[in-house]
């Protein structure tokens, strides 16, 4: 039947009382977050439940957010990207589990592991395995195309071992989006349009480097302020825009086995295959489980049994997308402001979780969810783990964290800052109760110290050996989660102790520029520090190992670990190199030409 609300704000009459309590609560925390802007679908199998923007699209020109106001939706771009790979897989043009090397001619990077490792292949890329870097920062937000990035990697380090542990990568993503322009002789965003958005009617959706400025398009804004968007390279990662009208329709495709309004428009397999789990026997990635271009849950939503999801966070937008399959539920969250996730995803839960108990409607047969298979089973290790004092150095998603004793308790010390440790049963330990949270008061928010610091202060901790390397595990709301590595004990080497102070990029993006960049000891620990205002105006500081007079890695996992920070030679003067960007030494002299860092391909122990 036809899609109603596909133009204008549409609720169904059985959602009035949630949409009447929620109403208030959205436009409060849009005037508490600083969010303009705000669209949501709600679709339930093949119809659409709930339709409609709040606010504004452009203050400026008070134009208001509405069912189809576009957005920049970010990652979204990753799951529709996965679908236009498998379906070059179904017509026999690709084979995920062929490697990189052989789908895209050029494709090589220097060579950090054993050359006997399995060479990285499609499916790793999909998932997130491949461990090539998360990104390469040097022309990420700038008018460079995408297919740029395979010449540029070959000056990079692998980060990590192919299936060793999940690693969220933009990278990976641009090269399926160069393979599939290799293989289809179309350019990807045409590709896209002609085989995906114009079939399921998708009239508010494209991939786009630069926003296409026009009434439909939401501002995007920053605490508060209208931010100016900025060109973006990654255009198969991060390059979709989109609206909530546009949204519904894929997800109710989606739920419906691809069918949409009576048409075939997405093969049934192609769905199947994308949320089958890719990583259960993976030891480092503890309870993650994901398929190609999306993550998968269990339980994470109150009663829902399997959670298909996948979230988008920009500079100035963010979204949140959620699929319940056995429930025949979807959800999207559209909102024109960065960094607004602690709105958007407890917003789209918070759906979901009431329209669950709605009196449920019969899920006709042939629709998808009758055919999907077995729920994805937690991942979990395939070599028993040993858990460990939990002392030392450690390089987290936090910043670099040393946990010492104290006394008689332990305390943990980050960027100047300290927090005191308590045990937990179990073995995990976790930050001391204060003495508000002992009265039962609300401390204020400055006692709490900065925001990474009140982030450690909600987590357990515990540390164990996990496929031969120490990690910090913490306790959080959706399972265990790997946040961070020991750092080893040892001393740090000559050659990068008379390196140590400020560097000057050479190469800057004149859009998004790094600042301050620093080498330094802290706590004797060489570290990299820098600054990316246009991101946040923190410091960043991550911790390095020598593994060569030429070359450190940054330690930890997630973003930018892995990452190798090298000595090159640059028109004969040895040179900072570091994820695309040169930089040469400020207020001293020159080192003399580097040695060879190693040469693509070859192998350094």
């Amino acid at each position: 039947m036809p899609i109603q609300g596909e133009t204008e704000a549409l609720i169904v009459e059985e959602m009035d009382p949630l949409r009447e309590a929620l109403a208030p609560l959205i436009r409060a925390a849009q005037s508490d977050y600083h969010i303009p802007g705000l669209s949501l679908a709600l679709v339930r199998h093949d119809r659409i439940l709930w339709l409609e923007g709040f606010g504004l699209a452009d203050p400026e020109q008070q134009r208001p957010a509405q069912a189809q106001t576009r957005y920049r939706a970010s990652s979204l771009a990753k799951p529709i990207t996965a679908l236009l790979v498998l379906a070059q897989q179904a017509q026999g043009t690709i084979d995920i589990d062929q490697p990189v090397g052989s789908a895209l001619p050029g494709f090589r990077l220097k060579a950090r592991f054993d050359q006997t490792a399995q060479p990285i292949t499609v499916r790793q890329l999909l998932s997130h395995h491949s461990g090539l870097p998360s990104d390469l920062n040097k022309g990420l937000w700038s008018d460079e195309p995408f297919t740029e990035v395979r010449t540029r990697l070959r000056d990079e380090y692998a980060a990590f071992p192919p299936n060793l542990i999940f690693n969220y990568s933009n990278l990976g993503y641009s090269l399926l989006g160069h393979l599939l322009q290799v293989v289809t002789q179309t350019p990807f965003a045409a590709h896209a349009q002609q085989t995906l958005f114009e079939p399921l009617g998708l009239a508010h959706t494209r991939f786009a480097a630069q926003p296409t400025f026009d009434d439909a398009l939401a501002m995007g804004h920053r605490n508060g302020d209208r931010f100016a968007p900025l060109p973006l390279r990654d255009l198969p990662a991060q390059g979709l825009e989109t609206s909530a009208a546009d949204m519904a329709r894929l997800s109710i495709a989606l739920l419906c086995a691809g069918e949409l309004e009576g048409r075939q428009v997405i093969e049934p397999s192609l769905i199947e295959t994308m949320i089958e789990p890719q990583n259960a026997d993976i030891a480092l990635d503890l309870g993650l489980s994901v398929g190609l271009g999306i993550f998968l849950e269990e339980q994470s939503i109150p009663g829902a049994t399997r959670v298909v999801r996948h979230s988008g966070n920009s500079l100035g937008y963010t979204a949140e997308w959620v699929l319940l399959p056995e429930q025949g539920l979807g959800v999207i969250v559209l909102a024109n402001t960065g960094h607004a996730e602690r709105v958007v995803k407890p917003l789209a839960e918070a759906i979901l979780t009431n329209a669950m108990k709605l009196e449920p409607e019969p899920i006709p047969a042939d629709l998808f969810v009758a055919a999907a298979k077995t729920p994805p089973t937690p991942t979990v290790a395939t070599e028993p783990t040993e858990t460990l004092p939990v002392e030392g150095h450690f390089a987290t998603d936090l910043g670099l964290i040393a946990i010492q004793p104290q006394q008689d308790s332990l305390c943990a010390c980050m960027t100047g800052e300290q927090l005191d440790l308590m045990p937990y049963p179990q073995g995990w330990i976790g930050a001391a109760p204060s003495t508000s949270d002992q009265r039962g008061d609300e401390p204020e928010p400055a006692s709490l110290g900065s925001a990474n610091l009140r982030l450690l202060r909600e987590l357990r901790l515990q540390t164990r050996r996990i496929e031969g390397r120490e990690v910090m595990i913490a306790d959080t709301p959706q399972g265990e989660r790997i946040i961070g590595e020991k750092v080893p004990q040892e001393p740090v080497p000559r050659a990068w102790r008379e390196r140590l102070g400020s560097w000057r990029i050479l190469n800057p993006d004149p859009g998004f520029p790094v600042t301050d960049l620093k080498l330094k000891l802290t706590d004797g620990k060489l570290c990299l520090s820098y600054r990316m205002p246009v991101l946040s105006p923190d410091r960043i500081q991550v911790p390095l190992r020598a593994v060569t007079d030429e070359r450190a890695i940054i330690l930890g996992f997630g973003r930018t670990r892995g990452d190798s920070v090298q000595m090159v030679d640059h028109e004969g003067r040895a040179r900072l190199r570091w994820s695309g960007y040169l930089a040469e030494p400020v207020g001293r002299s020159d080192e003399p030409k580097a040695a060879s860092a190693g040469v693509a391909l070859g192998h350094e122990p």
